[in-house]
């Protein structure tokens, strides 16, 4: 005969396997029976048809908040405009330059890291619906090897420029890999090529050219340099999916020959916009003299320019190689930024 604690050990295990049996039992539509809230008769939550326009507004007010904050923050420091980049009285002045441009706009889609990670690797926006994107018709055995063939099959699918190669391709090679429709053109003066990241079957999918990106067309010099808008010309390209740009300073001259071309031009929504769905860039400073190339007043307006003309932090990666390598480099004085694209309904980023 059992005991009495032996009988009551055994009801309680028997009470436990039935709760844990209704915990993780299913109806036929998925929801799970023991939370009230998930009952049959209960609906999951749906997204209204204004989601994206809901969040982006979102976003844009949370923005609009940190240019404010940035404003006031300027105005408060006594050298303004000429504020150093990394101040040595950090006490009295708590900030460095990436303070002042914080990533506070919020990508509708996810966020996803793309190739290697630390340098090389990028974080990109809404991949998800890049991936969606249809494959487009496949290209003829005997057109792979014409360019021009290539530059057409890209038009129906992703457009993707990348500038600084400097022998890693890890990002385009996996844009490549997990987009089907993506194409993509390159462009460095101090390599031959990609890097061998991309594999050899899908070379037909890319373009190459030994140039560098500049602020004018130079192309009968050595090395040779183009703008990005003479570069979209040669390729009949009128917009870009996403551009990729490391070339150790020369970004602000390049983009602003960028801005220039597009600025003043009237979009869809009434303003200049630049043509662009995202842009993933590091950017590069001195040490922060008012006689550098770039100081603290250059680079806030040229900032705000490109914010003017549609563009939004969404995410900021310090890059710590400038920190750590070489003498001389304490500060932080490499970062990697994507911006995002507003205000320009061209871009994928905008699909429901």
């Amino acid at each position: 005969m059992m005991s009495r604690s032996s009988i009551g050990r055994i009801a309680a295990i028997i009470i436990i396997f039935l709760f844990v049996v209704a915990l993780f039992q299913n109806d036929d539509a998925g929801t799970y029976t023991f939370l009230p809230s998930l009952s049959q008769t209960s609906k999951l939550p749906s997204y209204p048809p204004t989601w994206l326009r809901d969040r982006m507004a979102l976003s844009e007010k949370s923005w609009k908040k940190s240019v404010e904050l940035r404003e006031k923050m300027a105005t408060s420091h006594p050298d303004n405009p000429k504020i150093p980049f990394f101040p040595t009285d950090f006490l009295k002045y708590p900030f460095t330059i990436w303070d002042f441009f914080p990533a506070t706009w919020t990508c509708p889609h996810d966020f996803q890291r793309v190739g290697r990670l630390g340098d090389g690797g990028k974080w990109v926006c809404g991949m998800s619906i890049y991936e969606s994107i249809p494959t487009p018709k496949p290209i003829s055995a005997e057109a792979v090897e014409v360019r021009e063939a290539a530059i057409q099959a890209a038009e129906q699918g992703l457009a993707i420029y990348s500038f600084g190669i400097n022998g890693e391709s890890s990002f385009e090679a996996e844009m490549l890999e997990r987009v089907p429709s993506a194409r993509i053109w390159g462009y460095d003066f101090s390599v031959e090529g990609w890097g061998n990241q991309i594999p050899m079957t899908e070379r037909h999918r890319t373009s190459f050219k030994k140039v560098g990106l500049g602020k004018e067309d130079k192309h009968e010099e050595s090395p040779a340099f183009w703008t990005l808008p003479a570069l979209m010309k040669e390729n009949n390209h009128t917009y870009i999916d996403i551009l990729k740009v490391d070339i150790e300073g020369s970004e602000y001259d390049a983009l602003d020959t960028f801005m220039d071309a597009f600025d003043g031009v009237q979009s869809a929504s009434g303003k200049s916009v630049l043509p662009i769905g995202q842009v993933m860039i590091e950017l590069h400073l001195g040490n922060g003299d008012i006689t550098d190339k770039v100081n603290f007043e250059r680079f806030k307006k040229w900032w705000e320019r490109l914010e003017r003309m549609g563009m939004r932090p969404a995410w900021i990666e310090i890059n710590l190689f400038a920190v750590t390598l070489g003498k001389g480099k304490s500060n932080p004085r490499c970062t990697e930024y994507v911006w995002v694209n507003a205000k320009d309904e061209r871009s994928l980023l905008w699909r429901q």
